[in-house]
């Protein structure tokens, strides 16, 4: 019976091997593509091809198993609460849009004059009061106000800008997974948008997904493992229908 019981826990699918080949193969494409970029930057690329999102568009459209997996993604995420960098990965708030350097506020407010920009990276810095911390990630935001010299409202007026600009290309992908269930009633504009916003978030997700197993960020369990498992499934069928 010690014999059987091996066999028996050896049977299951191994779902972080099977993605981790898929993201391979994923990455393998990226590289090709856009050999002179860094893994962020050909994500963002990757993210603007319209050749894979109409692969992605024609998934959707082909059958309910594509969408159902989606779905099924979108819930298991909700339950097994993964985080990248300190961030859950959720389809409640991904980052749709690219983020691009701006200026985000450089005026007067209050008397006091705040220079506040997103730079390339996926980084921002800030000017205000001759505090002038190193760029930092939107996850560091946080810790680096609170290494200042700024007075909480000046400190909220810095948060408040770079919180609106990093809204504005994060958004709640889950109504658009709600439209799924009545594609065919949707004008052909509306179809286009709801595929943009899924292609362009999934992709995001995968990205997060890789880096969080990858970086040993994720405590593996069953729920983990049914993330991986339906992540497995999208990307082996993007894959599939990838140009040679």
């Amino acid at each position: 019976m010690h014999k059987f019981k091996r066999y028996k826990d050896s049977i299951d699918i191994d779902y972080y091997v099977y993605f981790t080949k898929a993201y391979f193969a994923f990455n393998a494409y990226l590289k090709a593509q856009y050999p002179n970029n860094n893994d962020r930057e050909r994500i963002n690329n990757i993210k603007d091809c319209d050749v894979i999102k109409s692969k992605f568009a024609t998934l959707i459209r082909s059958g309910k198993h594509f969408s159902d997996d989606l779905k099924s993604l979108k819930n298991s995420l909700e339950v097994a609460l993964i985080k990248n960098q300190d961030v859950f990965i959720l389809f409640s708030k991904v980052m749709v849009y690219n983020h691009r350097a701006k200026i985000l506020f450089n005026n007067t407010y209050n008397t006091i004059q705040y220079d506040v920009r997103a730079i390339d990276g996926e980084k921002f810095t800030f000017n205000v009061n001759g505090e002038n911390p190193n760029p930092f990630k939107f996850e560091e935001l946080e810790d680096v106000l609170s290494n200042t010299n700024l007075t909480i409202p000046q400190q909220n007026k810095v948060k408040d800008t770079i919180n609106g600009f990093v809204s504005s290309y994060s958004i709640d992908l889950t109504p658009e997974l709600s439209k799924l269930e009545s594609f065919d009633e949707l004008t052909v504009p509306e179809q286009f948008e709801v595929i943009k916003k899924l292609y362009r978030g999934y992709i995001e997700i995968l990205y997060s997904l890789r880096n969080s197993l990858f970086h040993s960020e994720v405590a593996p369990n069953k729920e983990v493992m049914n993330v991986y498992k339906y992540a497995y499934f999208i990307t082996r069928k993007i894959i599939h229908s990838m140009p040679t």
